[in-house]
């Protein structure tokens, strides 16, 4: 059996070379994406819509493992859209448009910040008051009796007072 002669670099070799150069140059180019993703207009973006993966928070979210798939892909999406030109309102109204209207975050104002201090200072006055009330002395409830009545009970104690001594 002759063996054929290679002019150069076996095929495997080839192959494994080609792949080597489109991994680095992919890693290159998701590198270059990572910091635009994560930049403060995307991010300002993001943290107006809830996440759609279930972990409740916004889109802008650190959790783990970082980054949640479905928060790269809508900034990415979000970043298209600004590279594209439209404004931040116009990004929301997209997402509105394709994810429906729960997708946005009502951002508390003045008031929902307040609510938590509001509800703690009621619930002082209240354990204030309860404890103004019980330590309050008993107000007298019997009426005075006549001086007739009390005269009769005091002869009448002095009497067995008398049988004691």
């Amino acid at each position: 059996m002759r063996r054929r002669k290679w002019s150069g670099s076996p095929p495997n070799m080839r192959l494994l070379r080609l792949s080597l150069l489109v991994a680095i140059a992919s890693c290159l180019c998701v590198a270059q994406t990572a910091t635009d993703l994560e930049s403060k207009p995307v991010k300002r973006v993001a943290s107006r819509m809830a996440c759609t993966c279930g972990c409740k928070t916004n889109m802008a979210c650190d959790m783990p493992p970082w980054p949640c798939s479905m928060c790269q892909r809508n900034k990415a999406k979000i970043f298209k859209m600004q590279q594209a030109g439209m404004s931040d309102n116009q990004i929301v109204a997209q997402f509105v448009k394709d994810e429906g209207p729960d997708i946005v975050l009502n951002q508390p104002g003045t008031f929902d910040f307040l609510m938590p201090y509001i509800a703690l200072a009621l619930g002082l006055l209240v354990v204030w008051w309860f404890i103004r009330r019980m330590r309050r002395p008993a107000l007298a409830t019997a009426t005075p009796a006549d001086s007739a009545a009390l005269d009769r009970y005091r002869d009448q104690i002095e009497k067995e007072v008398s049988k004691l001594d």
